[in-house]
């Protein structure tokens, strides 16, 4: 069974490939009229395009896509595709850990012809689109009306699989036709691991569900990021300031996991920014907090967490951060947001070089028992602390035990996203 993470990103779409959805795809024989190669459909795309395609917006005019479709969320998975597009498009898919299931999340320009079947053009959609091998095959389909009810659009739920012998895939999403984007969440698996993964995916891909991406189809930028009030506008789930940055993130392999808190005590309905690599590469900074100042997301904090000791936390509404590691010894910085910087309020540094050790608090030397009690002492009233890493957000406590201190971390919790 697959446990649960974060999942979202976006594609870039060719034109022929957007145009060849038009055409038919594999069926089993029961829909055998229906068939088409996917290799010829791409191949008169082109011509589909000039000839069949309904009259549509001018070329220059652009849609921007307001929705992502959101699925569960999981944890420990390696990304396959993560690409997005100024448009709106995308697709991103992940490799679960055990290596078995793939997630499929994308959605593209629709291209659906006036007066065809929009279960045909689903169908379509996943063989000359979703599918990137050529071979796929509809086992079945049918009209989700639980889906199409709650999503407010028409859904399909789609079986289908794809490839041949030991690389044979069977698959499970649901197509969702919008005004102008279709959207494919699903996944997929070797076809003998089939069975018994079905039943998690089908309760799965009940709970898929609208996350509006508070995108202003004027402007291609999101419109969240210049209200004062922006983080609580209604659908965004607080995050409409930061979703250019999270992109960005995502698209560029520093981040794929995020959550939101409320660290600054400026009064603000904004939160902060929270973000992380599944991966916890050491070659780029995998931790960070965002904040917005003056209707700008800016950076306030990155770390690679994991190497010489590092970590960054923070203490929720209280405006502290911490940021720890060193080369040699201990360093423990403690910050508050202060016009989106970052302002040092403590400091505690040890370190033993060659058998001499040495303590400073805010860089005066001080004795090593008064070392750990000054930054207990500090520490006391903003226990617990949050610890950003990789693998989840850990609860941090300081505590001081015979004399010495330490930082002793509990069990991690999931990303919101």
């Amino acid at each position: 069974m697959i446990k649960k993470k974060i999942s979202k990103a976006a594609f870039v779409l060719s034109i022929a490939a957007a145009f060849s959805i038009m055409c038919g795809c594999g069926r089993e024989a029961e829909n055998a009229a229906t068939e088409q190669p996917v290799a010829e459909t791409v191949e008169n795309a082109g011509s589909a395009m000039t000839e069949e395609t309904p009259s549509s917006a001018p070329e220059e005019e652009k849609v921007t896509n307001e929705l992502f479709l959101k699925g569960p969320s999981y944890t420990g998975l390696s990304p396959i595709d993560n690409i997005n597009n100024e448009d709106g498009s995308y697709k991103y898919r992940d490799m679960t850990e055990d290596g078995i299931t793939v997630i499929t999340n994308m959605c593209s320009r629709n291209s659906q012809r006036d007066g065809q079947d929009p279960a045909a053009y689903a169908e379509n959609f996943v063989c000359a689109l979703v599918d990137d091998t050529g071979s796929a095959k509809i086992i079945n389909s049918r009209d989700d009306m639980t889906l199409s009810e709650k999503l407010t659009y028409p859904s399909y739920r789609v079986y289908w699989e794809a490839g041949s012998n030991e690389d044979s895939r069977q698959n499970a999403g649901v197509v969702v036709l919008t005004d102008n984007f279709t959207f494919y969440y699903g996944y997929g698996c070797p076809k003998d691991s089939y069975e018994e993964n079905s039943d998690f995916y089908e309760s799965e891909l009940d709970c898929i569900e609208w996350m509006d991406a508070g995108v202003s189809a004027e402007s291609g930028t999101a419109a969240a990021e210049t209200g004062e009030n922006a983080g609580a506008e209604e659908g965004d789930g607080g995050y409409g300031p930061y979703l250019d940055k999270m992109n960005e993130l995502k698209s560029e392999g520093l981040a794929d996991q995020f959550t939101l808190a409320y660290i600054n005590d400026d009064g603000s309905d904004i939160p902060e920014l929270i973000a992380s690599d599944s991966r916890g590469s050491f070659d780029h900074e995998n931790a960070f907090i965002f904040t917005v100042n003056e209707g700008q997301v800016v950076e306030v904090a990155g770390v690679i967490a994991g190497v010489d000791g590092a970590s960054l936390d923070y203490a929720i509404g209280a405006n502290l951060i911490h940021i720890s590691g060193a080369a040699a010894g201990m360093r423990d910085v403690f910050s508050r947001i202060e016009n989106g910087k970052l302002e040092q309020v403590f400091a505690a540094e040890a370190s033993d070089l060659d058998g001499d050790a040495k303590y400073t608090i805010n860089g005066s030397s001080v004795k090593e028992e008064e070392y750990y009690k000054q930054l207990n002492e500090f520490m006391e009233p903003y226990n617990p602390l949050v610890r950003i890493a990789p693998d989840g957000l850990y609860e941090v406590n300081y505590t001081l035990n015979d004399g010495y201190g330490a930082f002793e971390q509990g069990n991690p919790e999931k990303y919101s996203r």
